[in-house]
C-alpha cells in the first residue's frame, strides 16, 4: 500500500468510525425505550458496536503512525533532493569561480574559427559542468583579473567627485558676498550674485586588446590571458587619467577622441581654473619654485586639499629642494618616489609618464573638484563596466563624462618665458 492508498484508507477508517458512534448512541437510546426481550438483544448489538469501535480505532492508531513515519521518510527525501540540488548550484558556482574554468574559457576561445563556434562549446561545457542556461557568465577569474585592477588603484582619480547622473548641470557662483551692517535710517542694500551653469554629458570610454593566437595557444595555466583581463583594466584606468588631467592627445575631430571627458589643461573657461609661473628647467630648486608652488595652490578657490600632477623628475627636484641655508627643506628628501600619492613638501603629488609631453609641467587640482558622471565611475567599482569578449579581442567599456565643476578649481603652472635657455 503506498502512500496515497493509506491516506484514503485512513479517511475511510474514520467515517467508519464516526458511522459506528452514531450507531452505538442509536442502540443506547433504543434500549431505553425497549422490552426485557428487546434489550437484550439491543445489548449484544451494543456490545458488538464497542468491539468494532475499538477495532477501528485501534487500525486509524496502527494506519496513523505507519502514515507518520512515511511523512517522515518522505521529508527525508525531499530534504535530501533538496541539497542535492544546492549542492549542484554550488558546484556550478565553484566551477565558474577556479582558474580552470578561465583555462576552458580562453583555450575554447583559441580553438574556436568563429565567435558562433565560440559560444556553442562554451555552452556546451556549461552543460557538461552542470551548468547549463548560463552561456552568457564567465568565469570568476577573468572578471576578478579586472576587478583586481581596478581595486588596487592608488591614483588622481581618487580625488575626483562620482556623479552616477549622464548628464548634470551645475551653477558657479563667482562672488563672494558677506552680511552687512544696517545704519538706523538707512536702506538695506541687496546682495549681487554672479552665476555661471555648466552642463556636463556622457559618452563611451572604451579600451580593446588584441589577442596574441600563439601566446594564447600557449595558456595552459590562465597565465597569459589573467595578465590580459589586468592590462584591459589598466589600459582603461590610463586612459581615463590622461583625459582628465591632459586630455587624450587625439586631435578634435578625431574618431577616437574622448570627447566628453574635458581634460583640465585643455579648460578654456577662465572661472574654472587660474595659472601660475613656475621654473621647473632649474637643475635644483629652491625656495623661489616652492614659492611659486605655495602661490599657485593659494588661487583654488575651490574647497577640498591641493593636489598636485607632475613627472617623477619634477617631484625629485621637489623633494631636494633647498633653502638658502643649503638645507633640504622636505623632511624626507631621499625617500623613494612611486606613480601612486607621495607626499612632498606637504602636498599630495602623483607623477605619471604622460605629464613628459605635457604643457604645463605641473597641474594642481583641488580634490573633489572635478567631477565624473556615467555608469559607477569610482575607480575602485567594477559593476557597471561592460566587458565584450570574442575570439579576437577584448574590450572593456563605460559611459563617462567629466569636467571642472567648481569656481577655481585648478591651477596650471606654466614655464616662464626665457627659463631653460
Amino acid at each position: 500500500m503506498n502512500f496515497v492508498q493509506k491516506l484514503e484508507n485512513l479517511a475511510k477508517l474514520k467515517e467508519l468510525l464516526a458511522g459506528k458512534k452514531k450507531q452505538l448512541g442509536s442502540i443506547s437510546k433504543s434500549i431505553d425505550a425497549a422490552s426485557e426481550e428487546e434489550v437484550k438483544e439491543l445489548e449484544k448489538k451494543l456490545s458488538v458496536t464497542k468491539s468494532e469501535i475499538e477495532e477501528t480505532e485501534k487500525n486509524i492508531s496502527d494506519l496513523q503512525k505507519e502514515i507518520d513515519a512515511d511523512e517522515a521518510a518522505l521529508k527525508t527525501v525531499a530534504e535530501g533532493i533538496k541539497q542535492n540540488k544546492k549542492k549542484e548550484g554550488t558546484q556550478m558556482n565553484d566551477y565558474l569561480k577556479t582558474k580552470q574554468a578561465a583555462i576552458d574559457y580562453a583555450t575554447l576561445m583559441a580553438d574556436a574559427g568563429s565567435a558562433k563556434e565560440f559560444k556553442k562549446a562554451w555552452e556546451a561545457k556549461l552543460v557538461e559542468k552542470q551548468a547549463a542556461g548560463l552561456a552568457t557568465i564567465m568565469p570568476k577569474p577573468i572578471l576578478l583579473a579586472i576587478s583586481e585592477a581596478f581595486e588596487d588603484y592608488d591614483g588622481i582619480l581618487n580625488h575626483v567627485s562620482k556623479d552616477p547622473r549622464y548628464a548634470a548641470r551645475f551653477v558657479l557662483q563667482k562672488i563672494k558676498n558677506f552680511g552687512k551692517g544696517h545704519t538706523a535710517g538707512k536702506a538695506k542694500k541687496n546682495a549681487e550674485f554672479a552665476f555661471e551653469e555648466l552642463v556636463i554629458n556622457s559618452a563611451t570610454v572604451y579600451t580593446k586588446y588584441a589577442f596574441d593566437y600563439a601566446d594564447l595557444k600557449k595558456d595552459t595555466n590562465g597565465t597569459y590571458f589573467n595578465y590580459a583581463m589586468k592590462e584591459l583594466a589598466k589600459a582603461f584606468i590610463r586612459a581615463v587619467e590622461r583625459a582628465v588631467v591632459i586630455g587624450d592627445g587625439l586631435a578634435a575631430d578625431d574618431d577616437d577622441k574622448i570627447t566628453e571627458i574635458k581634460s583640465i589643461a585643455e579648460e578654456t573657461k577662465a572661472d574654472l581654473f587660474d595659472t601660475q609661473e613656475i621654473d621647473t628647467t632649474a637643475t635644483s630648486f629652491t625656495d623661489a619654485q616652492l614659492e611659486a608652488l605655495v602661490s599657485g595652490t593659494d588661487k583654488l578657490l575651490a574647497s577640498g586639499t591641493p593636489v598636485l600632477v607632475t613627472t617623477k623628475a619634477i617631484a625629485r627636484k621637489l623633494k631636494l629642494a633647498k633653502d638658502a641655508d643649503g638645507k633640504y627643506t622636505d623632511p624626507q628628501p631621499f625617500a623613494p618616489i612611486s606613480n601612486t600619492g607621495n607626499s612632498i613638501q606637504g602636498f599630495t603629488v602623483y607623477c605619471y609618464d604622460w605629464m613628459e609631453t605635457a604643457t604645463n609641467p605641473i597641474i594642481g587640482l583641488a580634490s573633489g573638484a572635478y567631477t565624473l558622471i556615467g555608469d559607477q565611475v569610482s575607480a575602485d567599482r567594477f559593476d557597471e563596466y561592460d566587458v565584450t569578449i570574442n575570439r579576437r579581442d577584448i574590450e572593456l567599456a563605460s559611459v563617462m563624462g567629466g569636467r571642472l565643476s567648481a569656481y577655481k578649481a585648478a591651477v596650471k603652472f606654466t614655464t616662464p618665458t626665457g627659463a631653460g635657455a
